[in-house]
């Protein structure tokens, strides 16, 4: 966190995609401790055709004044993906200049129309403004940080127990109910060989049925499922289990899952491509996760000291780098 606080005021802009959105937050709570979050509803062509935003065509979106009215000029603007990139270029020439920019995900835009970019590993765009990760930044040095009662069902499991993320549908393709039938059969099988229980939390991407779905596989194993109904327990919940599982359609879960410390399988519910496939291949050789077909029994629950923190480092080696740019920007008395 910056004890000098050379930014003090930082803005999260998102339109509350809660995937994209922790990954602004993330980096924003490294770097000062009180950021703003200002949820905006994207205008249809700032999404849709960034350029317009640089060129000074659109005007700023109804929230963004409301906050400039309440809480000043910001220092430094944080957005994550690309829909969000006109957002960053309409603050940028807004500021001109006294506003700094900071956009994670490759934007396909060119990067010096940013100040600085995040990008994945298995995104192949480099350059000088440019920072590289590994798995994408998350909310759990805080959120972790904070107290959660966890649930009584859950603390009155005995024994070994795994906790499984569960994902769904996203846009490279549609998971369906014999997808989460056989992932059914899959858990089973492991809670057996492994004989632990499983606790089971599904994403907002997760059918609505796929509880009812693997019911039938999971008759006989000992597990529970969180309903949706009361508080939600993750990311606590990974506290409980002493190893995990996670769907392999997220990259977000999977960056999670491996800042926890522990043994991290990742399981397919449909067969991965492109740049997620790359991004699992990398995760698996710097020893983060391991694929749940190639189960090994004696390796299952062993503790992984390498546990994975990119918003931590992506913060530290952005801190230097503001200090530099700072220079430019009138110093609040």
């Amino acid at each position: 966190m910056m004890t000098n606080n050379i930014f003090p005021n930082i803005w999260v802009i998102s339109d509350g995609t809660m995937g994209m959105e922790v990954q602004s937050l993330g980096l924003a709570e490294a770097l000062t401790e009180n950021p703003h979050l200002i949820r905006v509803t994207l205008p249809r062509l700032a999404r849709m055709f960034p350029r317009l935003a640089k060129s000074g065509l659109l005007p700023l979106p109804r929230a963004l004044r409301q906050a400039l009215a309440e809480y000043g000029q910001p220092d430094l603007v944080i957005t994550t993906g690309r829909r969000h990139a006109g957002l960053s270029l309409m603050m940028r020439r807004f500021g001109r200049g006294k506003i700094k920019t900071i956009h994670i995900q490759n934007p396909r835009l060119p990067a010096a129309w940013f100040d600085w970019l995040i990008v994945p590993s298995h995104d192949k765009i480099r350059g000088e403004n440019i920072l590289v990760t590994l798995g994408s930044l998350n909310r759990m040095a805080t959120l972790m940080s904070q107290k959660f009662e966890m649930p009584n069902e859950v603390k009155s499991i005995q024994g070994r127990k795994i906790v499984v993320m569960i994902g769904g549908s996203n846009i490279r393709y549609q998971v369906h109910e014999q997808d989460y039938y056989r992932f059914g059969q899959l858990l089973a099988n492991v809670a057996a060989m492994t004989q632990s229980a499983l606790i089971l939390v599904p994403s907002r991407r997760a059918l609505a049925n796929a509880a009812e779905v693997m019911k039938g596989p999971l008759a006989e194993t000992r597990h529970w499922w969180w309903d949706g109904t009361s508080p939600n327990p993750y990311p606590w919940i990974l506290n409980a289990g002493d190893a995990i599982i996670v769907t392999a359609d997220s990259v977000n879960m999977t960056s999670e899952a491996a800042a926890m410390g522990k043994s991290v399988h990742v399981a397919e519910l449909r067969p991965e491509t492109g740049r997620v496939a790359l991004f699992h291949k990398v995760m698996e050789e710097a020893g983060y996760t391991k694929p749940i077909d190639r189960i090994s029994l004696y390796h299952f629950f062993m503790h992984n000291d390498n546990r994975l923190d990119e918003t931590t480092r992506i913060a530290n080696l952005l801190k230097p780098q503001i200090t530099t740019s700072s220079n430019d920007i009138p110093q609040k008395a």
